[in-house]
């Protein structure tokens, strides 16, 4: 690797700070466990990195509202997030999320504001959140602003992130009453997905409503399914449903081909486990009434 510079603000104000001064072109880094690895590969090569370790103390809190609603500050770990019991109780789509997230080493060490900001297609998360149509706090020199998950990511490792931007903060609504993902991988349980598909879904009178269904990893950011989600909307859910959604979403979604799978792999993926997803949202475990 090239040496670099490391800085080492105190605060937010000073990094942000940095971050806005004409000719930065470094990087900021939080856990590092993508960076350090882009870096040793040759991909990335820049003169500084922005350490953020020095601002922990004032952006490592999870709070979750009477509401439900969760907040969650940028250099909270995933293991973090995987551990908190209210967090857990208002939201366990998470937890479920999380035991096929990489491994408990990089969970410990990841930090949410920088796993967000990376911006690969095969993370887990980011189809996930915008399932549950959360929404990211990005903050700069010039204030603060949010930015829906779901419109966060502009292709493969791009985002609507300004370079002055750091993302400080994660919103969640409520958590629906059904939710799931399903990853479908290759290799490890753990390994980067072939097809992540998340769904969140209410139920009214027995019936579907109100559906956010998201795919990863076979797009080159997550990725709505509209028409899917109109055949399910307002339906009592059934095989024969779950077969029609299913295909409306294979012919809806323009799937990428890459070392994972082909193009008609990964349709013939998410015919198959689409339903499942729904079978399994049905079953999971519903969020608290109330949260301490």
């Amino acid at each position: 690797m090239s040496p670099f510079e490391l800085l080492q603000p105190a605060t937010l104000d000073e990094a942000l700070a940095i971050l806005a001064a004409p000719g930065f072109a470094g990087r900021p880094v939080s856990g590092a466990t993508a960076i350090s690895l882009m870096r040793r590969a040759g991909i990335l090569n820049v003169d500084s990195l922005l350490s953020l370790e020095g601002l922990r103390d004032s952006l490592r809190k999870i709070r979750v509202d009477d509401d439900g609603q969760a907040r969650i500050d940028g250099l909270v770990t995933l293991g973090e997030m995987e551990r908190h019991p209210g967090l857990c109780a208002s939201h366990p789509l998470l937890p479920q999320v999380f035991t096929t997230l990489a491994n408990p080493r990089v969970r410990n060490v990841a930090m949410i504001g920088g796993y967000l900001s990376h911006g690969d297609p095969h993370m887990d998360l980011p189809p996930v959140l915008s399932a549950l149509n959360a929404r990211v706090v990005a903050q700069s020199v010039r204030g603060a602003r949010e930015i829906a998950v779901e419109q966060l990511y502009q292709g493969y490792y791009e985002t609507a992130l300004e370079a002055d931007e750091l993302i400080t903060g994660l919103v969640i609504p409520r958590q629906p009453a059904c939710a799931y993902y399903k990853k479908v991988t290759t290799r490890a349980r753990h390994d980067w997905p072939t097809l992540g598909i998340a769904a969140a879904f209410d139920l009214d009178n027995g019936r579907i409503a109100r559906t956010r269904l998201f795919i990863g990893a076979a797009t080159d950011r997550p990725t709505r399914l509209r028409q899917a989600e109109a055949v399910l909307d307002g339906q009592a859910w059934s095989a024969e449903l779950g077969r029609r959604a299913a295909q409306a979403a294979v012919d809806e979604a323009t799937l990428v081909p890459d070392s994972h799978g082909s193009m008609e792999y990964k349709q013939a993926l998410l015919r198959a486990y689409l339903p499942e997803v729904f079978e399994q949202a049905l079953q999971a475990p519903k969020p608290a009434a109330r949260h301490a």
